[in-house]
């Protein structure tokens, strides 16, 4: 190996001297540092409206297996058993390397070269390559995250494909209630082989489904990146709540109370209170990067998608042990009901979010802490060896670190900002990894545009109220209505009223669809209230 240490008073800035084993020298280039891009610099890929919804698959099952392996983990803790703990443990590592790994960052490394008549034919890389240009050129390089934009399939091809999930449970329903034992076992067999499927694509499809028309109907272009970020946010509150709702609550009910009555103080109280506060702390996470009330609500309505994705996961899978009859009547239930409900109850927190986001100051105190704490990140990161902002070294964040009062006065400061360049990498290249997609960038009149649903002239929009605290205890009401009044529709009518068993669950199903009614009705107002509004 030669010696790079080499220094010498004749040698120019940015190059090195080498000597080889012969003790010959050679003058390098040093290739140039990474740099932060330019202010006007946005990358984009060519959308697929379906990877979104594969994403959100792959991602969404480990999760939910992590949840339960999370949930070991802290019971095994609390009873101090050691081999709980071990094994719990060792299901969560894998888990947590998918989650991350199918999570990462998506990168783009920029090699810019600038004619420029005082520059140079030649630029070192990194890797050891070397860039040629016919002119004189300077040259930079930077890591740039993929703007891309979130493209959803149509909402109308989706809701045709949930109807159509519901009517291949419908059939093979009737089948099991035919006379004819070989319609029967049609039935059995094709709910065997379906089951699966109609597991996969009843708790999931309904979600992607409420997250094209609200984002249809909102009008605002979101990046890819912070759409499946807020959809991930949202599954990870469950986690804690999950925790509450199994360890916590259960603690916190007198022992002198009768069964219904604690069943129905967890459905009524305990899940909705901390399901609707970890939601809303999710929400709190983006508050750096939210606009405004209107960005609130979009980023408070995915994360409750996100929650209802885990939720359903659960829902549905247990559904299937009652046949066909249950497991449609659940996916009918709460792709209608309860995602929307979700939903809507963390979006009227979110808006709430979003009109606090309005404070510039309390906003760039927010947005400097949540880049300082990312910056730190990179650098544990790094020392552990770990080349977090693939820059193709370890030392650290190298990016510019600033100070709080030049946050501060940057916002205060800030007018409106131009119109920001988008360029489109290689809309040719199929991968997916950023890395491995080629450097050519092309200026293609590449716009941003986000096909917007016409909004309906009649009706009524509805506004939330503007203060945390009371959006986030509207949001408890409303979920702790839905829940506590549909467990009382059976109960009630059965327990206290001397209703038969049958007359119960009718008037359940007939109260559960009055419920969706009301939700559905709600959802639209606020989604028209909210779409009136300035972006």
């Amino acid at each position: 190996m030669g010696d790079l240490s080499g220094t010498g008073d004749d040698m120019a800035e940015g190059e090195r001297i080498f000597i080889d084993q012969l003790n010959r020298k050679f003058r390098i280039k040093i290739p140039v540092e990474l740099s932060d891009p330019p202010a006007d610099f946005r990358i984009a890929r060519e959308s697929k409206p379906w990877r979104i919804y594969r994403s959100m698959l792959v991602t969404v099952l480990p999760t939910f297996f992590l949840m339960y392996a999370s949930l070991f983990l802290v019971m095994g803790a609390v009873s101090l058993e050691p081999l709980v703990i071990l094994s719990s443990s060792l299901c969560s590592l894998p888990l947590l390397y998918i989650i991350f790994r199918l999570q990462r960052p998506k990168l783009v490394h920029v090699r810019l070269a600038v004619p420029d008549s005082s520059g140079d034919f030649v630029h070192p890389l990194p890797e050891g390559k070397t860039l040629r240009t016919p002119v004189k050129t300077s040259f930079s390089r930077f890591l740039v995250k993929d703007d891309s934009i979130l493209d959803m399939p149509p909402s109308k091809q989706l809701w045709a494909m949930f109807a159509f999930v519901l009517l291949i449970g419908t059939s093979i329903t009737v089948l099991l209630f035919q006379n004819s034992s070989t319609l029967q076992g049609v039935g059995v067999v094709l709910f065997i082989f379906l089951a699966i499927p109609l597991w996969l694509v009843g708790f999931s499809l309904p979600v992607l489904a409420w997250w094209g028309t609200s984002n249809s109907q909102m009008g605002i272009p979101t990046r890819r990146r912070d759409a499946e970020a807020w959809l991930i946010a949202g599954m990870a509150s469950a986690f804690p709540a999950f925790l509450f709702n199994s360890l916590v609550a259960p603690k916190m009910i007198p022992a002198s109370f009768p069964d219904w009555a604690v069943e129905l103080s967890l459905l009524a109280i305990g899940a909705p209170f901390c399901e609707e506060i970890f939601k809303a702390m999710a929400v709190a996470i983006f508050l750096p990067a939210i606009k405004g009330p209107k960005h609130g609500f979009q980023v408070g309505f995915t994360v409750g998608l996100g929650f209802a994705l885990i939720e359903n996961l659960q829902y549905i899978g247990v559904s299937l042990f009652g046949g066909p009859v249950s497991a449609t009547m659940t996916i009918l239930i709460r792709g209608i009901g309860s995602i929307p409900g979700h939903a809507v109850w963390t979006a009227i927190s979110g808006t709430a979010i979003g009109w606090l986001a309005t404070d510039k100051e309390f906003k760039a105190k927010m947005e400097w802490r949540a880049r300082n704490l990312a910056i730190s990140a990179i650098d544990v990161a790094e020392r552990m060896g770990i080349d977090t902002d693939g820059d193709g070294d370890l030392s650290g964040f190298d990016g510019r670190r600033p100070t709080l009062e030049e946050a501060i006065d940057f916002a205060n400061n800030q007018g409106e900002s131009a119109p920001k360049s988008w360029l489109i990498v290689n809309t040719d290249s199929t991968s997916d990894n950023p890395d491995e997609i080629p450097n050519s960038l092309e200026n293609s009149g590449f716009s941003l545009s986000y096909d917007k649903g016409s909004p309906e002239t009649t009706g009524i929009g509805y506004l939330t109220p503007k203060g945390v605290p009371q959006a986030i205890s509207i949001a408890i009401f409303g979920h702790s209505f839905w829940n506590g009044s549909s467990f009382l529709s059976f109960h009630a009518t059965t327990e206290w009223l001397g209703f038969s068993e049958n007359s119960g669950v009718l008037f359940m199903l007939s109260w559960i669809v009055l419920l969706i009614s009301s939700v559905v009705f709600v959802a639209r107002g606020l989604l028209k209230g909210i779409s009136s509004m300035d972006s």
